[in-house]
C-alpha cells in the first residue's frame, strides 16, 4: 500500500480526519484521543491550514462526532 500525501511503501496507515487521505506515519503531523473510542488525526498538509489546525486543537467530543462524521 502507498501513501497517498508521498507515495512511500506503508505497512500501517492513519486517514486524517480533514482531508481523508490515506497516510503513513511519517506523514502523520499530530494525532489526539478525544473520547476512549474517537481519536483525531491531522496530516501535515492540513496542519498548514489554520483553520483546520484550530478545529484540531479545540475539537471537544461533539466536535469529534461531527469532524469523523463529515468525512463519510
Amino acid at each position: 500500500m502507498l501513501c497517498e500525501r508521498c507515495n512511500r511503501e506503508i505497512y500501517k496507515y492513519e486517514v486524517c480526519n480533514f482531508c481523508g487521505r490515506k497516510i503513513g506515519t511519517e506523514c502523520v503531523k499530530s494525532s489526539r484521543r478525544v473520547t476512549k473510542s474517537i481519536r483525531l488525526v491531522i496530516c501535515k498538509d492540513c496542519w498548514s491550514d489554520i483553520n483546520k489546525r484550530k478545529l484540531f486543537k479545540s475539537a471537544k467530543e461533539s466536535d469529534a462526532a461531527l469532524i469523523t462524521v463529515s468525512l463519510v
